[in-house]
């Protein structure tokens, strides 16, 4: 039945593409959030998808009519431009696609793995929740800033777990070239005996 996996495979394939967009769009969101909140990031990281995180933003905030969302983006550019500074400081010294330490979350937890999947994103639900309770205290749309900080709860983890299964696979595929190589040597020994 050739047209049956012929289906699987392009269902797979379809699949992949999408994760890989819906990560895509997550880490964008992403950097919208955490430039602010960590240091130390590699120059490649602070590029495209910081450029595309400032566009949704700048989207987010003209759909939403928020005047606070303007305020944050402000925030977050100085922000932007001062790690973007640093990150050409210590070009030498970072992976250029690492995506900055955690400084603030790290207070909670010895692990940055652990601050950046949990701890983080607990934090930014929590300031949108304060966020969403003084808006609508205000009596202003919640559209905005507190939508945009609790949606942060879910790409911030997403991101990061996305991340570190990329790492663990990498360490899986160095790992088992390590073992394939010594098989080789000794079968290469075995056989031309050396």
């Amino acid at each position: 039945m050739p047209g049956q996996h012929e289906s699987q495979h392009d269902m797979l394939q379809n699949w992949k593409r999408n994760s890989n967009i819906a990560v895509w769009l997550a880490t964008i969101h992403q950097r919208g959030i955490v430039v602010m909140c960590r240091k130390y990031w590699g120059t490649q990281a602070l590029g495209l998808p910081c450029f595309f995180a400032l566009l949704l933003m700048m989207a987010w905030a003209a759909f939403s009519r928020d005047l606070f969302m303007y305020i944050w983006i402000a925030v977050w550019l100085a922000c932007f431009l001062k790690r973007r500074m640093e990150a050409v400081r210590i070009e030498r010294q970072v992976d250029s696609r690492y995506d900055g330490y955690s400084f603030d979350a790290m207070r909670y937890c010895n692990s940055e793995a652990t601050a950046k999947r949990v701890v983080e994103p607990i934090l930014v639900a929590i300031l949108g929740a304060i966020v969403y309770w003084l808006y609508t205290r205000a009596g202003l749309s919640p559209y905005g800033l507190p939508y945009y900080l609790l949606t942060g709860a879910f790409t911030l983890p997403l991101v990061e777990g996305v991340k570190q299964a990329a790492w663990k696979k990498r360490l899986r595929d160095m790992r088992d070239a390590q073992l394939e190589n010594e098989m080789s040597v000794r079968d290469f020994n075995d056989q031309y005996g050396r």
